[in-house]
């Protein structure tokens, strides 16, 4: 019962830090992170331990996974230059410098210094994303942050892969090399595969049910079948994502994306907190004081921000000529003809200073750490909680402080664009049902449907088309114009409200008869819950 206990006190916990996060309008994860620390602290909390083999299959493939699958819809074409030199030069130099640190500062052996290097290289764009969609950002820094969380996740614990094979002895650099290169490579063959498989099975489905079954088979199923072979697994369900999310619009129903938005924020949210219930034994085999653990991970921290700053500055000077090399052998590599512009438009100044803030660690390098083995080679794994300790530090003060100032950096550097965010998209509802109106007209005289019935659903995309117009008149009006408009837009949300609420509480005294099968409850209260979250 322990182990339920424990699960229950863990969701317990993500609710109760994600509503403080949503009420004080902080980003989730910074609050979840900090939140695992101070629970890690409290007297009396249950030390919990994990299998480093249940966090690698539990958490990794979905939660990679998921990113992959939703991040296709960025068009990363454009940008996809500057999305490989972060996750790959980048990635590779964070991890030499990192070790290096690792093993000066901490005094780490060099293969578990390598091993931090490679937890504490790859990015998460959780925080940051969320404060780019607030205020509107530039779409192709969407694009590039989220590219390159994906791709260097991949790079990141394929090194990580590498440096734990190597913990157990015989393997040279010039292996090592070439084991990264196979299990890199090997890894999104076999992702392609999976994810080609499962695009043409999902289109003959259209059952959500179903469809998040086959997904969730796909991430967990790439990821065991490459890494039983010994190549990368996150690199397989990566891209397995990214294939499989391509297609999203042919193979999606609509009530799939909820599920893996949830689980998400369910796994990270988990991971947050188990790392900080780790923490007392954690630092019960420091090797030193856990002052100068936290000093050695402040060291790190600095180091990661300056190898980062340092690649943007490197970037900012690069000769044009170099981007367009790089490009030209991008365009060479198989697929490449589908790139519309391989070397796209230089990043400027700006861009380079927000995406160099943008370099957070979250759940992913705590996963790793987490799945780091107990014994390598029948010996254990040298200084195991120290590099996990150091990572937590790394994980914290690449998360915090940037996910909660990042939204002023960007307002002040310019960048914001809320206003031209709400014009696009007032601009492509509209067009979405001028479409659909056009259609309703073109089929209605011989659609064989009650003509009352046709002006309904005239009226319901007549209404949107109003309440399209009335939002695009209040953006341009001035203060105090269109108040009117703006009440009575108030007035009609409040009216809806209390129209679902009746309907619920209806639906309630239904349940409470038990006269009407459950089925029809269900089917009645999903519709009751679209209807609020249109409203929403």
């Amino acid at each position: 019962m322990k182990e339920a206990e424990i699960v229950i006190g863990l969701l317990a916990g993500v609710a109760l830090l994600a509503a403080i996060a949503r009420r004080a309008g902080l980003p989730y994860a910074a609050v979840l992170v900090l939140g695992g620390l101070v629970l890690g602290l409290i007297p009396g909390i249950p030390t919990v331990r994990l299998n480093p083999q249940l966090v690698l299959l539990g958490f990794l493939p979905p939660l990679v996974y998921a990113s992959a699958f939703q991040a296709a819809s960025y068009d990363l074409r454009p940008s996809i230059v500057h999305i490989l030199t972060l996750a790959t030069g980048l990635v590779l130099l964070t991890v030499l410098v990192v070790a290096a640190a690792g093993r000066v500062v901490a005094g780490l052996p060099w293969v578990s210094a390598f091993v931090l290097g490679a937890l504490a290289a790859p990015t998460d764009p959780v925080s940051a994303s969320a404060v780019m969609r607030h205020v509107g950002a530039p779409e192709r820094i969407m694009a590039i942050l989220e590219g390159e969380s994906l791709i260097n996740d991949g790079t990141g614990l394929a090194a990580f892969q590498v440096a734990v094979v190597a913990a157990g002895g015989g393997i040279s650099i010039g292996s090592g090399v070439l084991r990264f290169i196979a299990i890199s490579v090997g890894g999104a063959a076999v992702g392609l595969v999976v994810g080609w498989t499962l695009v043409h099975i999902r289109r003959r489905l259209d059952e959500p049910s179903l469809e998040i079954v086959l997904g969730m088979l796909a991430a967990f199923g790439s990821y065991v079948a490459a890494y039983a072979i010994g190549w990368s697994g996150v690199l397989a369900a990566v891209t397995a994502g990214l294939y499989a999310g391509r297609y999203a619009e042919d193979i999606s129903s609509a009530g799939t994306e909820p599920f893996w938005d949830a689980l998400t924020f369910v796994l990270e949210s988990v991971l947050f907190l188990l790392i900080g219930l780790q923490l007392p034994s954690i630092v019960s085999g420091l090797r030193g004081s856990l002052g100068t653990g936290i000093a050695d991970g402040v060291v790190l921290v600095v180091v990661v921000f300056a190898v980062r700053a340092a690649w943007m500055g490197a970037l900012r000077v690069m000769p044009p000529a170099v981007g367009r090399t790089v490009a030209a052998v991008v365009e060479r590599l198989p697929g490449a003809h589908r790139l519309a512009s391989a070397a796209g438009e230089p990043l400027s100044g700006r861009e380079l200073t927000v995406l160099g803030f943008s370099g957070m660690r979250g759940a992913l390098s705590l996963a790793g750490a987490l799945s780091i083995p107990l014994v390598v080679s029948h010996h254990p794994f040298a200084a195991r909680d120290q590099v996990i300790f150091l990572v937590y530090i790394v994980v914290i003060g690449t998360l915090v402080l940037p996910s909660l100032t990042l939204e002023s950096l960007v307002r002040r550097l310019g960048l914001a664009g809320e206003d031209e965010l709400r014009r696009l998209d007032l601009d492509a509802r509209t067009r979405v049902v001028q479409a659909g109106l056009a259609r309703l007209d073109e089929l209605a005289p011989e659609a064989g449907v009650p003509r009352d019935t046709i002006e309904r659903l005239r009226a319901i995309l007549e209404l949107r088309m109003d309440r399209l117009d009335a939002q695009r008149r209040r953006d341009g009006a001035g203060p105090g114009d269109d108040a009117d408009g703006a009440d009575l837009e108030t007035a009609v949300h409040r009216l809806r409200r209390e129209v679902i609420s009746a309907e619920r509480q209806a639906l309630a005294e239904l349940r409470d008869q038990r006269e009407v099968p459950a089925q029809v409850l269900a089917g009645i209260q999903r519709d009751i819950d679209l209807d609020e979250t249109r409203l929403n």
